[in-house]
């Protein structure tokens, strides 16, 4: 029992080493997610960033050179799909995950066919995002 928590509590030590080398941005108008998500990415040992529409994401994209993004697609000022298409044309490898809670509002084919990597729905379940941020970056 004492080896096998040793083991677990190592192999968290080897995630967090491998990805505290990786940035993450996170990019919601909704203050209470953008906070979920940080907090959950840094135990998870990654650099964050956070911005609260796609204006200010591109801006901090555009200074820090993160390695993927987060993003809701319905955000004032500029929205997911606008960022991702901006960042995109820069960028085509850059690894977007779109999160939103209108799934039936977007095709998730025309969303994949602009580039982003993935499309989740809201509530989001944080383990499945994380195994996507971490097939799309490591």
């Amino acid at each position: 029992m004492i080896g096998n928590m040793c083991r677990l509590l190592c192999r968290k030590k080897i995630d967090i080493m491998i990805n505290e080398m990786k940035q993450i941005l996170i990019v919601d108008d909704e203050r209470d997610v953008r906070e979920i998500l940080r907090d959950f990415f840094k135990m998870q040992g990654y650099e964050v960033l956070v911005a609260e529409d796609g204006q200010n994401a591109l801006d901090t994209f555009n200074s820090n050179k993160p390695d993927a993004a987060i993003v809701d697609i319905q955000m004032p000022v500029m929205d997911g799909i606008k960022f991702s298409k901006k960042v995109l044309k820069k960028n085509c490898k850059f690894p977007i995950i779109m999160i939103t809670g209108y799934v039936e509002k977007y095709s998730f084919d025309d969303l994949i066919g602009i580039g982003v990597k993935d499309v989740l729905k809201k509530p989001i379940d944080l383990h499945i995002l994380k195994s996507k941020v971490q097939q799309w970056i490591n």
